[in-house]
């Protein structure tokens, strides 16, 4: 019966007589028959239809659809019914929680449009929103009343706005989508952020179900006439992206930055209960300086640093570790409407005065934090009461009282813009993967997120050089393969040198060496004798195994660097590797002669000169490595050196200072080859393995 009323539905029937069709088909017993014995799901739940329903609803779809594409928006029409009935007669669902208390606050038959309205209890209104069905037209009348009322609050709008995006995410409904279209070009900056993002959210999660709706692709594409509208996807885009590199940052924090800095810069003093503010001011202030090894090279700390200054100047979420313990402290956070609350002092949940508190004020206006990790600050102060009388208290008031709190500076529209879509997506991306009761909701952020593999956003935003911008944005954050996967999408003929190395530098995070060398060799084509795409290219042959091609390469690059050691050990690598050991020793004698400090090339000519037959001479060259910051390994060859010239006792002591902790029963195993065509026999070896061993 429920798939007899689907396909008549499909024809352009209303419900009411696509159920009299199936009715009088099969009977009623299918459904009703089977709701009056209390009957529930599935049966109870396609019974909502006639019991509850509009029986002259019909289904809205172009009129240019095929049966068979009729057919499938009624079935996904009919799937999101059932699936709201299955929630709402769930005893644990938290969709049905809400409407059950929302019922008993407001009576069971409250009607939407009754909380759409100025006197109405905006938590009421932000949870019958979200908790709503499909809107009728008088109720999606009621939501544009709303938000063109000049009575309404600003923060008000902002919170319809964000719970339609939640309804319409759970349960699509294209009215909740055209109030997000109505306000995505508004003067306002909060509502038209939300709005933007809302209805992208929207779109990602329900592109298949808007596409039966032309007159809204029509509507998008009028508004991408505009530039500021597509400027502002592109900003949106980018914050969604940064959202992704979240994760990444917050493990980079707790592991690396934090605990470098407490480490080696005690005059930082980071309170770890919260994190920390922010650190490029916080560095400024201590006149930091990169940190330099001997060697030139940055130190990790640097490294670190430099990276983490990068990211909070474009935007990327750097407080998500910190603020998450308040979040899950503080039952303020157990209330949706809370999350999307734009940040005020005048919240009723918070203390009236609290503006006059100085440290909250140079917290709230200077630390670039998001709405919602403002109210989390707001309340750890309130937790933090100080005694009048305390010495610590009135040290606080004094060191207080003397700053000049600045003033909130002066920033243009598109600052302000900015500023707030990297807050709001931001406390989206918290409230999906901190709420407590976040699985009742839709995450939008473990989508798809690249905005042009949906249409029409596919056309509004199919230009090649905003194609390149997104991909290099996502290489900076070290997404690889978002990367990779956008700079593909850019027509071969358009590739140029520089995409053409970071789409084979893409490939090589991932080892895929023989695609990055593949783009490298278009990049030398391009621009030929390159030092980077030659070192690449070279890693990549040797990674590959073509030692003949990584010679060739570093062979290039030694005829522009003829003073490079390093260049010179590569070349007698590949040369070891090509068993050309005689020309190797000539360019390992040369990278000791350019850097007799550094210690590689004799470890080089040691074991060059063991694969050699030149025992006495490895001998010397294992002698002065082993006096020089010795490696496991070095111990290891330094002992098959002493093997094969005949000292038996210092071999096995070597070997046992390479093996301290790993099973002895098979440390030969790997030169195995090398020490039987030396002229060692399997019986030598298991004499060796044994006398380690004991």
């Amino acid at each position: 019966m429920l798939w007899d009323t689907v396909n008549h539905l499909a024809m352009g029937q209303t419900i009411g007589r696509a159920l009299a069709h199936a009715k009088d088909t099969y009977g009623e017993n299918d459904i009703i028959w089977y709701t009056e014995q209390g009957g529930r799901r599935p049966h109870a739940a396609a019974a909502y239809l006639v019991l509850y329903g509009d029986e002259n609803a019909r289904l809205n779809v172009p009129e240019n659809f095929s049966l068979e594409e009729r057919a499938e928006a009624a079935e996904d029409m009919l799937a999101d019914v059932l699936e709201r009935v299955g929630e709402l007669s769930s005893d644990t669902s938290h969709y049905a929680t809400c409407l059950r208390t929302l019922q008993q606050l407001r009576g069971a038959q409250y009607q939407l449009a009754d909380l759409l309205l100025p006197d109405a209890p905006v938590r009421d209104m932000f949870d019958a929103v979200w908790l709503s069905g499909a809107w009728t037209a008088d109720e999606e009348i009621a939501a544009a009343n709303y938000m063109a009322a000049d009575s309404i609050p600003v923060e008000h709008k902002a919170l319809l706005l964000s719970a339609a995006t939640l309804a319409a995410m759970r349960f699509f409904d294209v009215a909740k989508y055209r109030l997000l279209l109505d306000n995505a070009l508004v003067l306002e900056t909060k509502l038209r952020v939300r709005a933007l993002t809302g209805l992208v959210f929207v779109h990602i999660v329900h592109a298949s179900r808007l596409a039966m709706y032309p007159e809204v692709e029509a509507r998008l594409k009028l508004m991408s006439d505009l530039p500021s509208f597509v400027s502002e996807l592109e900003l949106l885009q980018t914050q969604m992206f940064l959202s992704l590199e979240t994760k990444r940052i917050e493990k980079s924090l707790q592991n690396e930055i934090i605990p470098q800095m407490m480490k080696r810069m005690k005059d930082l003093r980071i309170d770890k209960s919260l994190g920390i503010d922010d650190i490029k001011e916080r560095l400024d202030e201590a006149d930091f300086n990169p940190e330099w090894n001997d060697d030139g090279t940055p130190s990790k700390l640097s490294e670190y640093m430099k990276e983490f200054v990068a990211l909070q100047q474009r935007g990327a979420d750097m407080y998500m570790g910190s603020f998450k313990v308040l979040k899950q402290r503080f039952p303020f956070f157990n209330i949706a409407c809370n999350w999307f609350w734009p940040f005020t002092m005048q919240h009723p949940e918070l203390p009236a005065g609290l503006e006059k508190n100085k440290l909250v004020k140079l917290m709230i206006n200077n630390a670039g934090l998001c709405d919602s990790d403002k109210y989390s600050f707001c309340l750890m102060a309130l937790q933090m009461p100080l005694d009048a009388g305390s010495d610590k208290a009135a040290k606080m008031q004094e060191s207080l009282a003397d700053i000049d709190l600045p003033a909130p500076m002066e920033r243009d529209a598109a600052e302000r813009y900015k500023d707030e879509l990297r807050s709001y997506v931001q406390g989206f991306y918290r409230f999906c993967n901190l709420y407590i009761h976040r699985e009742a909701f839709v995450n939008p952020f473990q989508r798809n997120l690249f905005i042009a593999d949906y249409s029409p956003f596919d056309n509004i935003m199919n230009d090649e050089e905003l194609l390149v911008r997104m991909a290099d944005f996502v290489f900076k954050d070290k997404s690889y393969d978002l990367a990779r996967s956008l700079y593909e999408r850019v027509p071969v003929g358009a590739r140029t040198n520089g995409l053409l190395q970071r789409l084979g530098y893409c490939y090589e995070q991932v080892a895929d060496f023989v695609r990055a060398r593949a783009l490298y060799e278009q990049a030398n084509v391009l621009k030929p004798q390159s030092d980077w795409t030659l070192r690449h290219l070279a890693v990549c042959n040797r990674n590959a195994g073509d030692y003949e091609e990584a010679l060739s390469c570093y062979n290039d690059l030694a005829d522009m660097q003829p003073e490079d050691a390093a260049l010179a050990l590569r070349q007698a690598e590949c040369l070891i590797y090509l068993q050309r050991y005689d020309e190797a020793f000539k360019y390992l004698f040369k990278a000791n002669y350019l850097a007799p400090q550094s210690g590689n090339s004799e470890r080089a000519l040691a074991w060059c000169s063991l694969l050699t037959g030149k025992y006495e001479q490895a001998e010397k060259y294992y002698t002065k490595v082993l006096a020089n910051q010795p490696t496991p390994t070095d111990f290891l060859n330094a002992g098959h050196a002493a093997w094969l010239g005949g000292n038996l006792p210092l071999a096995v002591t070597r070997y046992k200072r390479a093996l301290p902790h790993d099973n002895a029963l098979h440390f030969l195993d790997d030169d195995k080859a090398m020490l039987l065509k030396a002229g060692l026999s399997e019986a030598d070896l298991a004499m060796m393995t044994d006398l380690v061993a004991n």
